[in-house]
Parts: structure tokens; sequence; C-alpha cells
């Protein structure tokens, strides 16, 4: 680094840049609101219903709680909180992916309908993807289309 010079001429060193210590984001965060954000987040995935629940305003809170989702920190601490969650429960996204697929190719029955299983293969094209809006060359796909071609869902049941 290039030493800067003062009115008088003299060297100045520069001040060498603070580091900041890696954060633990398995602890809750510091600024309390972010972490209260997070908290209520968990209950229900509504980032402005969380964002009033921890203290924000209801004016703009759908505006704020897609803010608070765009920082690295409540990102980072969202995904400690999911895998905790995961790891409490034992539920993680191959169980569920698994048992919308059992639902989508199983038998029909007074309990199982063309319904319930046309909502599993719905749930199934989101997490694959299919209906990602920035996707230029989509096609609008209506569920019978993705029924269709997954071949699940039979004329006679």
């Amino acid at each position: 680094m290039a030493k800067k010079k003062t009115k008088r001429g003299s060297a100045v060193k520069p001040k060498p840049k603070k580091v900041d210590a890696p954060v633990d984001y398995s602890k809750p965060l510091k600024n309390r609101k972010y972490e209260a954000f997070c908290q209520e987040f968990m209950i229900d995935s509504n980032g402005a219903q969380a964002a009033i629940r921890a203290g924000y305003s209801e004016n703009g809170a759908n505006v704020k709680g897609s803010q608070l989702l765009t920082i690295v920190s409540v990102q980072n601490r969202l995904a400690v909180l999911r895998a905790k969650l995961s790891e409490e429960t034992g539920v993680d996204a191959a169980m569920v992916i698994e048992g919308f697929r059992k639902i989508a190719t199983g038998t029909l029955s007074k309990t199982l309908t063309n319904k319930h299983k046309l909502r599993a293969l719905e749930n199934l094209a989101k997490h694959l993807g299919l209906y990602i809006k920035d996707n230029e060359q989509r096609r609008d796909l209506t569920l019978a289309d993705i029924a269709a071609m997954a071949g699940v869902i039979r004329a006679n049941g």
C-alpha cells in the first residue's frame, strides 16, 4: 500500500482493514429484530406476517419481509434454523418428495383422489422448478398437463 502524505509532507501509515470474526449462526443474531423475524418466519414462512410479529409496522410489511429475506445474516440464520428443525423432526426434503411421489403415483381410493394426486404433482413440479417465472422457455402448464406427462392419472382411476 502506498503511504499517504500529510500537508507537512510526512508519511502516514494506512490503517489496516478490520477483519470481522466469522459469525456463528447457530446462536441468535445480535440484531434482535432480525432474530425475532427469523424465529417468526419459521412458524409459517410468511415474510409479511413474520415482520409484523417481529415488531415491524403493518404498513409496508410485505416490502419489509422481502427486504429482510435478502439480508445474508438472516438467510444464514434461517438455514441453520431449518436444518435444526429437520434434524429434530426427522423430516427432510427427500422424505417430503418421496411422500409426494407416493401420493402422485398411488392407487385412487376414498381417501386418495385425483385432487390429491394433482396437488402432489404440483408440489413436485414446483420443487423441480417447472414454475420458475424467469424461465422464458416455459409454457403455461395446467395440473392436468403435468399429470398427463407423468402418466400417473388413468382415465379409469
